[in-house]
């Protein structure tokens, strides 16, 4: 087996065709210096990462240096990387932001311990989001307005029903 068998598919991909990995893992600029984002191929990336034997290595990488960007580091996106390093502060009982004090391999003996971090991480995910919409629904001013009463006239006495027209 040759040293080439070894490398990573994005790896391959990126010797092969550095224009279709900056698409499938990153940004590509168009003419007018705006990023594009072309999620077909992100989505082959993703499937690519998920089946990549050193995927806990990019992710750990990913995290420990804290890189905020738009590329995808196995898999995940910048606010999919948030999320997983929140949860891993939280259980590894360190700020959310601190992530870069520890060790790289610290970070992916985490991952590689808890194999169902990706489903963690989507929950997590979601309950950080219903949190934040429930504090932003009860900071919302309601309006309290008093029921409009207009002057009308008195019915005539002896009338059941007032005239329609």
């Amino acid at each position: 087996m040759n040293g080439r068998d070894m490398m990573p598919a994005c790896a391959r991909i990126a010797a092969v065709d550095p224009a279709m990995a900056d698409r499938m893992w990153n940004t590509t600029t168009d003419d007018d210096g705006r990023d594009l984002v072309d999620e077909r191929m992100r989505g082959k990336g993703r499937m690519l990462c998920a089946a990549c034997p050193m995927r806990l290595d990019c992710i750990s990488r990913a995290l420990v240096n804290g890189w905020k960007d738009k590329a995808v580091y196995g898999g995940l996106d910048y606010p999919s990387r948030w999320t997983l390093a929140r949860l891993i502060a939280r259980d590894l009982h360190i700020a959310d932001g601190g992530l870069h004090r520890i060790p790289r391999s610290r970070v992916r003996d985490w991952l590689a311990d808890h194999p169902d971090w990706a489903e963690r991480m989507r929950r997590d995910g979601r309950d950080y989001w219903r949190r934040a919409k429930r504090r932003q629904r009860s900071r919302r001013e309601y309006a309290t307005n008093d029921p409009l009463f207009l002057p009308t006239e008195p019915v005539p006495k002896g009338l059941v029903q007032g005239s329609l027209f």
